[in-house]
């Protein structure tokens, strides 16, 4: 089951003018190829490159599209809705499995992999401390998974991307932008509709586990290596062997998507 959807921390949106009330939200989603990008950072790091998913219930479904399993209808109205600061439940996410990477942008995979890429300055050059839940430790944010996602250090990693078009806004402005997937992050439409775009991988095996930490030192230093040099590499600070037993770090980070 996918335990790491969006929270409630997606930079909230604004609706003005009197065609937002009772407004619906529609989302669409078209199959996007980000594994270049993603590998190009992963094999400086010393890692595995990703391969393109194939399961069901680890690819982010097309809609319009037909899959079996998942209704990607609701997948990606519930995903609008929540990224358009609307109280819902992710319900339909519980037929995926994996990490996911969120980029609340452009349909744009080397920006997108640039900013899970700068997540790693939330952990301060420190090793990744034992994951429990999404915000605990608090060093788990959104941005902080999307770097888990994207050096996920398991054997035999896939990925999957999409390219996610919300709108809020009257039944003829969701339909138009249903066909516009190269729109701006925010935009409004001449009739008052407001929609968002973002990019989304789901990558596998799942990286993060309760109680356990995401990275072996010797997979965090060949990364620290790789983003910041051999020098930060050395200077790094891994957890001691000797405050090793029932010590983990939290840093005080909060990252909005």
């Amino acid at each position: 089951m996918l335990r790491l959807w969006f929270i409630a921390s997606v930079v909230m949106s604004v609706f003005c003018g009197h065609k937002a009330d009772g407004a619906t939200t529609t989302g669409t989603a078209q199959t996007l190829d980000c594994t270049t990008e993603m590998n190009e950072v992963r094999k400086a790091a010393g890692l595995s490159e990703f391969e393109k998913a194939s399961r069901e219930t680890e690819v982010l479904p097309e809609y319009p599209g037909t899959t079996k399993k998942i209704s990607a209808e609701n997948l990606w109205k519930q995903t609008c809705q929540k990224l358009m600061g609307e109280n819902v439940e992710i319900t339909e996410a519980g037929s995926l499995v994996g990490t996911v990477a969120h980029y609340a942008g452009a349909k744009d995979c080397k920006e997108a992999v640039q900013y899970w890429k700068d997540g790693f300055s939330l952990f301060k050059n420190e090793l990744p401390p034992k994951y429990t839940a999404l915000g605990d430790p608090d060093v788990y944010t959104d941005r902080a998974v999307s770097f888990v996602a994207l050096y996920n250090p398991k054997a035999s990693p896939v990925a999957s991307c999409a390219f996610v078009t919300c709108t809020k806004g009257t039944a003829v402005a969701a339909q138009e932008m249903s066909r516009r997937h190269d729109s701006s992050p925010l935009r409004r439409l001449q009739d008052g509709a407001q929609t968002k775009t973002a990019v989304i991988c789901l990558t596998n095996p799942d990286a993060l586990a309760p109680g356990t930490a995401p990275f072996e030192d010797d997979v965090w230093q060949k990364i620290v290596h790789a983003i910041v040099g051999l020098e930060e590499s050395n200077r790094a600070s891994p957890i001691r062997p000797s405050l090793a037993v029932g010590f983990i770090v939290t840093i005080l980070a909060h990252g909005l998507l």
